[in-house]
């Protein structure tokens, strides 16, 4: 089975790593003698006897949360290196980076280019990995907790040390750093090295307040932001034209904010309801049970109060969800009524609740509403018509882009808004006396449609 590869540190020079602002403390001790003059280079030596037994290797521990601290374990062996070697700038915490982000990953900084620093952090980084007298491969490193380790375009892993130092493909060549990532018994300091006593049973997350998990939009799917991962990642990242590798990073957020403005939805970089609620609609993803489901037979209107109307001013969020239906939820609901182009009266029905978790237009109900102020439009023939209210451009991507290259013709339909597919809309607008834009209007819509 592969292994995702890290790479968290994407600076390429970084002479003072601040991460965030948040720079650990440092410990100042004068620097030993040039390692490559000394011959020998020292190693750090434990404050307690180390035990026969070995800690167990933790399998890969991704970093999904967002946390506020440094870890004690990265921040110790940190100091630990600076006494043994000399001072050196560090670096933790960086906000919803992967283990940087949860206080549990260490930049040391170190040159490759300078031939004595490359020694000092070949001899370290192999001594970590190196096996035990028994023969007990990355004896120290699971000492320490070390996950992993990343420098000068190598990486070493504790969970399959078999495979020994492989070439690391990530943005940082990682040549003016070494990156340790630890594991969460690493970062709580209850390893071996610092508590004398052998991890046998390996932590899989924090053990104190962590993150909450992600809440479940009206769409059904969850509210997630950059430094998420998961299967629901995975699913935008398809939609959006990214890697599907799991994990909401940058390029993901950068794509997602891209595929948003291509798609009118407000473009916050946030896998939030408006986005779910538009690919649900554009059948890019499934369809999932919402929590709004046991009310879309229900009017709500000023005056009401209860569960269903919480439920309505957490959907529709900027409100305080109170339970009561007063004027600043009715107001609230007029504005999202105009801005879906539903009747802007104020009264949630079945066409709010059905917009709410996805749909543009209500499905057809299972069970008598006890009030609809309006019925539902007429259904279309035109396999186009879902699409007739976006407005598509240059690097636009999805199903809608696919369904365009279909209806316009002489394009391979990969869903994908390129130069070619810019080209071939100019020549349909001038072919239909429109105007020339290159751009997928509700004009050009129209006339795909009827034709």
């Amino acid at each position: 089975m592969s292994t995702p590869q890290p790479e968290f540190c994407r600076e390429r020079r970084m002479p003072v790593r601040t991460v965030g602002a948040v720079l650990a403390s440092v410990i100042a001790f004068p620097m030993i003698a040039s390692p490559a003059q000394a011959g020998t280079i020292p190693f750090p030596k434990p404050s307690r006897t180390l035990p026969a037994a070995l800690d167990v290797a933790a399998s890969y521990q991704e970093g999904t949360r967002c946390l506020t601290e440094n870890q004690p374990g990265a921040v110790a062996f940190a100091k630990l290196l600076n006494a043994t070697y000399g001072t050196r700038t560090y670096g933790i915490l960086r906000k919803c980076a992967a283990e940087h982000g949860e206080g549990r990953a260490l930049d040391w900084m170190i040159n490759a280019g300078n031939k004595d620093q490359l020694a000092l952090a070949n001899a370290l980084t192999r001594w970590l990995a190196a096996p035990d007298a028994q023969g007990r491969p990355g004896a120290m490193a699971r000492r320490f907790g070390i996950n992993y380790i990343i420098f000068n375009r190598l990486q070493w892993k504790a969970w399959a040390p078999e495979r020994g130092w492989t070439p690391y493909y990530g943005v940082s060549p990682h040549t003016d750093h070494i990156h340790f990532s630890f594991n969460w018994d690493g970062a709580y300091k209850r390893t071996s090295w610092w508590s004398g006593v052998a991890v046998t049973t390996p932590l899989t997350g924090p053990t104190g307040s962590t993150t909450p998990a992600p809440s479940v939009t009206a769409s059904g799917y969850p509210l997630l932001v950059q430094g998420a991962s998961g299967a629901d990642v995975a699913l935008a990242q398809k939609v959006v034209g990214v890697s599907a590798d799991s994990r909401f990073g940058p390029l993901t957020a950068a794509a997602l904010g891209t595929w948003q403005a291509a798609h009118g939805v407000p473009v916050t970089r946030k896998l939030d309801n408006a986005t779910w609620a538009t690919m649900v609609y554009l059948k890019l993803v499934p369809t999932r049970p919402s929590a709004l489901s046991p009310y879309l037979n229900l009017v709500l209107r000023r005056g009401n109060a209860g569960k269903a109307v919480k439920a309505l001013q957490t959907a529709l969020g900027k409100l305080v969800a109170d339970g009561s239906y007063g004027p600043a939820t009715e107001s609230r609901v007029k504005a999202y009524q105009k801005s879906k182009g539903l009747g802007v009266t104020g009264v949630t029905d079945r066409k709010v609740w059905a917009s709410l978790m996805g749909a543009v237009t209500a499905p057809a109900p299972t069970t008598p509403a006890r009030a609809l102020t309006t019925a539902p439009p007429a259904p279309t023939t035109s396999p186009l018509a879902r699409y007739a209210g976006l407005t598509l451009k240059l690097w636009s991507r999805g199903e809608a882009v696919k369904a365009l290259q279909k209806a316009v013709g002489g394009l391979v339909a990969d869903g994908s808004y390129g130069r070619l597919t810019e080209g071939r809309v100019k020549t349909y607008q001038k072919s239909k006396g429109l105007a020339v834009t290159g751009v997928t209007d509700a004009g050009v819509w129209k006339a795909l449609m009827a034709r």
